[in-house]
Formats: C-alpha cells, structure tokens, sequence
C-alpha cells in the first residue's frame, strides 16, 4: 500500500530545503534577465545616448527582432534536444528571393511574402521529418540542408544587392500608437509564448528532451512533437527573413549564417539546456538581447569590435559552465 501524499509544511526544513533546490533549478532562465540589467546599466552610465538617444531606442530593438524570432525557433527545437542549423539557410534563400523576386506593391504583397513563410515552413518540415524517422542526428541533417539553401541562395543572388520593394521597406519602419514596430513584434514574442508554454505541445517538447523513451511510453506523438518543433524552427526563421531584408534594403545570400550560432548563443544565455528538457523561449529572447547589447557596450568603452566578439565568447562560456552547475547540483 503506498504512502499517503507528503504535505509541504513552510515550518519543516526539509521541505524549505526542496523549495529552494526548485527555485535554483530556475536560476538558469533568471539569468539572461540579469545579464540584461547588468549590460544595459553599464552602457547607461558609460554612454545614455546609444540606448535612449533620439530613435537608439528603436534602432536597438530593430536589430534584436530577427535574432529573437530565429532564437525562439531554435528554443522549441533544442527543448527536444535537438539543434536547427538550417535557419541560417532558410534565412539566406528567403533574403535572395525578396530581393529578386519580390515585384508586387501595396496589399499584392502579402500573397508573396507568404510563400516565404510557406517555404520556411517547408524547409523545417522536411527536417523534422528526416530527424522523426531515421537515425540521423539533428545536427547533421540540418547541417545538410542549411548547405543546400545556401547554395540555392547563391544561384538566385550571387552578391548581395538586389532590388527590394519600397512597400517591404516601408512595412518595417515606422511605429504604431506612437511604439516602434520592432517593440511590438518583441511583446507579440513574449506573448505567444506565454500561450504556448502552458499548451500541450509544449509539454510534449519538454517530455521529449528529458527522456524521448518514456515519453513515448506516455503516449506522446514523439514525430509529430519533432516535425511541428522544425516546422516553427523554419516558419520564424522565414519571418526574421522579411525584417533582416527590409531593414538592410538589400538580400544577401549568406546574411543567413551569422543567425546560425547567434540563435544557439542566446538560447542557451538564455538558460535552455543543450541536452533539452528545460528551457523558455521568452529567457531566450532576453539572452538575444544581451547577446546584442555587448557590442553597443564595447562601443561605449572605446574599444575595438574585435573585443565584441571576445565578449560574445566569454559571455557563452560563462552561462554554459554555470547553467551545467546549476543543473547538476538540482539533479543531486
């Protein structure tokens, strides 16, 4: 006969004890909000003008928006313990096409920029499927397709350039009630995943990467879970695509690459675990923001950009040793 439920009582010790071991499990995902503070109050009191200087605002949080899409993807896939390298590609494709490919003014635009989605959505399809069934790892698979559409990149815009429309152009600027736009795609992320975290499709994903074993002896659709994850992981990268290109005026058949381990970075700044299981796409977010603000940092210290990319390092190797602390010491 087994024994009746444990009562939390605050007074016990003990069960003090378990509620801070649950609290530190966390600290991971608290992280990136700190590192946030700690960054944006440096360049504050080193140089205001480069956060709330007239429009600093708005340009900062411009450039935080693809990496946040394309961070939010990659933090459903990683949750499976998984990893997408081809949103580097799909963002590269995505780029070349509008800016050759893109003719349509006005509202006939929309139908357009809808197969762009449509095709990201399809590119995260197609590996989500090839990860689902067969024994191919996550990162090879995406490491092929990520090859692919490049080259395809390539083929269709073989320098960066181009000809974007004015109505992409104008899409991506301007405010809304008086907000950047850029803000509000920034609290429409949240949003969403505030909804989606407490979905069943999100458990799923957090059954899968602790133990794919005995989550599918729960009875969760372990390759339907893998194929929607890539599907979100391509359909964002594609969306990130249509503000990277309207914001630089021009396509690049690379420009996708540099998202590829930006995306990984701030995940896991973000305190989602590498082996998955853990992880929230909002902390992820954040950690895109920290990952950015580091160059602005190096700018207000007078240094030069090569120190961004030292940072940018040691930022990561400090959240990994740390997150793989913190975890460890919950699992004892």
């Amino acid at each position: 006969m087994s024994a009746a439920p444990h009562a939390v009582d605050p007074r016990n010790p003990l069960d003090r004890l378990s509620r801070v071991r649950i609290g530190v499990a966390d600290l991971p995902l608290a992280m990136a909000y700190v590192y946030v503070a700690v960054l944006a109050g440096a360049v504050l009191v080193l140089e205001p003008s480069l956060i709330d200087g007239p429009g600093a605002f708005g340009a900062n949080v411009s450039l935080i928006v693809p990496l946040a899409a394309v961070a939010f993807g990659q933090t459903l896939v990683m949750l499976t313990r998984g990893i997408d390298l081809a949103v580097g590609g799909v963002i590269s494709v995505s780029s070349a096409l509008l800016a050759t490919h893109l003719s349509a003014k006005g509202w006939l635009i929309l139908p357009e920029l809808l197969l762009i989605v449509l095709l990201g959505l399809l590119v995260g399809c197609i590996n989500g499927l090839m990860i689902a069934f067969t024994p191919i790892q996550p990162f090879i698979v995406t490491l092929a397709t990520w090859s692919i559409w490049d080259g395809v990149a390539f083929a269709v815009l073989p320098i960066e350039g181009g000809n974007v429309s004015p109505t992409l152009i104008r899409s991506a600027s301007g405010g809304l009630l008086g907000v950047p736009k850029s803000v509000w795609i920034v609290i429409v992320l949240f949003l969403v995943w505030r909804w989606l975290r407490a979905t069943r499709f999100a458990h799923d994903l957090v059954a899968i990467g602790s133990d794919e074993g005995r989550a599918r002896l729960l009875g969760v659709p372990i390759a339907k879970r893998k194929i929607q994850a890539y599907a979100a992981s391509g359909l964002l990268a594609a969306l990130a695509s249509i503000w990277v290109t309207a914001q630089t005026q021009a396509g690049s058949p690379n420009g996708g690459d540099q998202f590829i381990l930006s995306s990984v970075a701030a995940v896991v700044i973000g305190g989602t675990s590498i082996f998955g299981g853990k992880g929230s796409a909002a902390s992820s977010i954040t950690g895109a923001t920290a990952f950015l603000l580091i160059p602005i940092l190096v700018f207000a210290l007078n240094l030069s950009s090569f120190w961004s990319i030292f940072f940018q390092g040691l930022i990561l190797v400090l959240a990994v040793t740390f997150n793989s602390i913190i975890q460890t010491r919950a699992r004892r």
